[in-house]
């Protein structure tokens, strides 16, 4: 049962939730590992947007992961649907198979700026082989 479900959320694939009563402003994405019934590693894909303004103008395109050794990679595919230049703040968190953060507040936030319509990908490896799900946490600039 637990198979088939994570097999549904990949299908659904990048969805997107409005909702305003998150702590965190901005946008989270997450991608969690599952396996299949045939053993193969699958990526389960969840997007939210806590901003009504940034739905508007962001979308998150795909979500992937690998695992580099011993090592997820995770890489996110951003895209303005803004003419004008957005500039945000994202970082990577990362969880164990538990759901417990690994190395929770060590991560910085990274400036990423998208020049009207541009297509950007993003790209952050886990600090440890424990990670199997990352949430990729994007924020207006802090002035």
């Amino acid at each position: 049962m637990r198979t088939r479900l994570a097999l549904a959320c990949v299908m659904v694939a990048v969805l997107g939730i409005s909702c305003g009563c998150s702590t965190t402003g901005g946008l989270e994405a997450t991608g969690t590992t599952a396996w299949n019934d045939e053993g193969a590693r699958v990526l389960a894909k969840r997007v939210v947007y806590n901003s009504g303004s940034l739905k508007g103008d962001l979308e998150v395109v795909d979500l992937k992961s690998v695992l580099a050794g011993d090592l997820m990679r995770a890489q996110a595919t951003l895209r303005s649907r803004d003419r004008d230049t957005l500039s945000f703040e994202y970082r990577f968190e990362w969880f164990d198979l538990n759901g417990i953060e690994i190395g929770a507040g060590s991560s910085s936030w990274k400036p990423l700026i998208l020049i009207g319509n541009e297509t950007k990908s993003i790209q952050a490896s886990a600090p440890d082989p424990r990670a199997r799900e990352f949430k990729l946490k994007l924020r207006e600039p802090e002035q």
